[in-house]
């Protein structure tokens, strides 16, 4: 234990511990209560004739300004082209029917039932002010929290756009009026976090601007968006400095709060200085948090996702302001959209890697909530003035953004991405990918345990690939972040980091990676002192993944995944092995967590993992997908033409 407080010192720094410690004396102190008192919503103080102001002197966003009968036809054409009708969505609300983590439908009521878990049905209490309730209880938090995200909103709007049909604007309303009645300023779970107070305030913020001409949207209406905004202003600037430590999206997320808060809502009487002060703490976080290569700090092409997002609103709310972002920080947000569209496969996934919470900040599109087309495209036209080729994911880009004159761009077919910043590589051919995992170096904590995970991408579909969250309350077979569950080697079950808390693995092993003639070399030294180097290679037909692993212990258990969501994928892989070797089929293996798959975040279902089993002090394991091999003593033979090892 005293190893690893040590270790977390010294990847962590001691401020991080003296922040942890104060913000631990806040809580424990009542100083946070103080600064966040329990209120009424007619205590907050908003002036009376509010309604009249903020309709003179609210900027447009492009969603308002836009005729809707220029958007309808363009809605409707999307919807047809991919089966989903947002109006449908949007009348199974009204039956209480609401879908989570962007994912499944679940019924929580015509009244929602807001402080319980939509994932196991566990209530948290209301009652109380919300610094004394825990998010490490023995109930998953975000399942409380997810209605309250307010995904809801969008599939309204976009469903009135399409039809013009008053119940989707009076459905909204509704809905914020029952929300609001059953959560008071600072009372319950949905006060607890300020990134998910910030993410619920741009939803209301972008429904109020879409509705703002419509007759449902009342005076007193207006009123009460503007009381919520200045709950939620006052919630995240008392508690801000939280946030921006975790140098993460809650950063960003709750100075966007803040911003939101006080450009959409402006002549408040704290507006300017919440503007003001969401913008001082963006813009630096931008620049720290962004790597030279585009990677952000979060190690997840979902939580990549996300930054997008907030970054696209950020300027699409200041344009109409008639201002933009400064160009450093948007040569930064340019630089990490050019990321994660050279990510972007045809179908519009990508490999996913690091956490996964389903986060998915606009749902404006129909397509699946792992096509990242509607978010990439939102930012290229706005960053980098092109798009993907057009389908229906162009919707959010549409409603977001409004128009824009941008270039077709098309996703190269022979491929090169080495960001070794971000600690990214990926080939592509003309039959798929092939991405690796190679951290060098940490500047910000590791998200999971996946240094040298490789996903294969072939003939348009994942053979092998990152299993994705579960849960972050997880552990043991439960925790999907472990090396078990990425596709690498272990030894005697070892990983190269061990879990020390919920989002903490220590200590942060980096790897040594180097570019070859066919691809990626990389190598990492594991906890017991095992070395393990992974190449990763294209060759005209495919891809060879070479692993080689020296120990000290001649009996020492080597050990190599390959998880996939389906059995006749990953046996497509052509596998051998220096050794005798024991191969295993694995699914739904409750022990070790092995032969799951979480399409989203909190349900997991039955997939399939690859086993290869091997002992000695040195093992090489070789893995093909579309070539023809024959390992040699010192070579491998890829379609009948020597590799050397």
């Amino acid at each position: 234990m005293i190893l690893l407080y040590l270790s977390a010192l010294q990847h962590l720094g001691p401020a991080w511990f003296l922040r942890r410690l104060w913000f631990r004396a806040e809580r424990s102190f009542g100083w946070l209560e103080r600064r966040c008192p329990l209120q009424a919503w007619d205590q907050v103080a908003v002036p009376a004739d509010y309604a009249a102001r903020w309709r003179h002197a609210a900027p447009r966003l492009p969603i308002a300004k836009i005729e809707r009968a220029y958007l309808a036809p363009h809605v409707e054409a999307w919807a047809v082209e991919n089966g989903h009708s947002p109006v449908a969505e949007a009348d199974l609300l009204a039956l209480g029917r609401f879908r989570i983590f962007n994912h499944d439908l679940v019924d929580a009521g015509v009244h929602p039932r807001w402080q319980t878990s939509v994932l196991d049905g566990a209530t948290v209490d209301a009652a109380v002010h919300w610094t004394k309730l825990s998010d490490a209880g023995t109930t998953d938090i975000k399942g409380v929290w997810e209605l309250s995200r307010f995904a809801w909103v969008y599939p309204l709007v976009r469903a009135w756009v399409l039809d013009g049909e008053a119940r989707h604007v009076e459905r909204f309303w509704v809905l914020l009026e029952d929300w609001m009645q059953a959560n008071p300023p600072n009372r319950g779970p949905q006060w607890m976090c300020g990134q998910e107070a910030s993410f619920r305030l741009i939803a209301v913020a972008y429904a109020l601007q879409a509705f703002r001409g419509h007759p449902a949207t009342t005076d007193a209406r207006v009123l009460l968006t503007a009381r919520l905004a200045t709950a939620t202003a006052e919630r995240i600037q008392a508690h801000l400095s939280y946030a921006l430590s975790q140098r993460n999206n809650h950063g960003i997320s709750e100075s966007l709060g803040l911003f939101t808060a006080g450009a959409l809502w402006p002549h408040l009487a704290k507006a300017a200085g919440w503007r003001d002060q969401g913008l001082e703490t963006l813009f630096p976080q931008v620049d720290a948090l962004v790597d030279a290569d585009g990677g952000f700090s979060q190690h997840s092409t979902n939580y990549h996702r996300l930054f997008l997002q907030l970054m696209t609103w950020a300027e699409v709310v200041l344009v109409a302001e008639g201002e933009r972002l400064p160009p450093h920080t948007r040569h930064q947000v340019s630089q990490a959209t050019e990321f994660l569209l050279n990510l972007l496969e045809p179908d519009g996934t990508v490999p996913r890697y690091g956490a996964d919470d389903s986060a998915n900040l606009f749902p404006l599109s129909g397509v699946p909530p792992d096509d990242f087309r509607p978010a990439v495209g939102a930012a290229q036209a706005l960053f980098l003035g092109s798009r993907p080729e057009s389908g229906p994911w162009d919707e959010a880009s549409l409603l977001l953004v409004g128009p824009m004159p941008v270039t077709t761009r098309t996703i190269a077919g022979n491929l090169t991405v080495d960001y070794p910043a971000a600690g990214v590589g990926l080939l592509r051919n003309h039959r798929g990918a092939a991405f690796f995992r190679q951290p060098t170096r940490w500047s910000h904590r590791p998200s999971q345990a996946d240094q040298l995970h490789v996903s294969l991408y072939w003939d348009a579909a994942w053979v092998t690939e990152d299993v994705g969250t579960y849960g972050y309350r997880g552990t043991g077979a439960d925790d999907f972040g472990s090396a078990i569950h990425h596709n690498v080697l272990t030894v005697d079950g070892r990983g190269p980091m061990r879990k020390a808390g919920r989002f903490l693995w220590l200590p942060w092993v980096p790897c040594v990676s180097a570019v070859e003639s066919h691809g990626f070399r990389a190598s990492l030294l594991d906890l017991g002192g095992a070395r393990w180097t992974r190449r990763v290679l294209r060759f005209p037909q495919g891809f060879v993944i070479i692993d080689q692993v020296r120990t000290r212990n001649p009996a020492s258990r080597c050990e190599l995944r390959w998880h996939g969501r389906t059995r006749a994928g990953l046996a497509t892989l052509a596998i051998v092995c220096s050794e005798p070797s024991q191969e295993a089929w694995l699914s739904a293996d409750e022990e070790t967590g092995e032969g799951f798959f979480a399409a989203r975040y909190g349900r997991r279902e039955p997939s399939c993992t690859r086993r290869l089993t091997a002992q000695g002090r040195a093992v090489t394991f070789v893995t093909a997908l579309g070539c023809a091999i024959d390992l040699r003593p010192d070579a491998v033979l890829v379609d009948g033409r020597p590799y050397p090892l």
